[in-house]
């Protein structure tokens, strides 16, 4: 599927393309997505509310130095950092990252650290749950 790109404000797009401030209709979108990427932040959402089109960029508020602040252990500081990665992490995918027994993983996940601290989320039952940054 293709589109044409529609500038909203076609009075204001045009003298900005004319002084080569922007270079056409739709090319940021792409520009955005990819240097968002590049940083390690998540794609920005595109959405039209009533008529106008708004765009969402996301920031990482787990900073290294938010992170430090938090107490997590190193093994934590890595399932952080794997589930930027990655989306989300099972406490299996922790085990092993980890090297870790399943207790251990347990309670580093759920019980007293990230979920407690309010870093990540928990989401299923107690088996296939997976956990994902809040």
């Amino acid at each position: 599927m293709s589109f044409e790109p529609i500038p909203r404000k076609p009075l204001i797009a045009e003298p900005l393309y004319l002084v080569r401030y922007i270079e056409k209709a739709g090319s940021g979108t792409l520009d955005m997505i990819e240097r968002c990427n590049d940083a390690g932040l998540p794609s920005p959402d595109f959405e039209e509310r009533s008529g106008q089109f708004v765009t969402t960029l996301w920031r990482d508020l787990l900073t290294d130095e938010i992170m430090k602040g938090l107490g997590l252990s190193e093994r934590q500081l890595r399932a952080v950092i794997y589930i930027k990665t990655h989306g989300r992490i099972t406490s299996a995918e922790y085990q092993r990252l980890a090297d870790v027994s399943r207790q251990t993983a347990t309670r580093d996940l759920d019980e007293f650290e990230l979920v407690q601290k309010s870093v990540a989320s928990r989401y299923g039952a107690k088996r296939g749950s997976h956990y994902v940054l809040k």
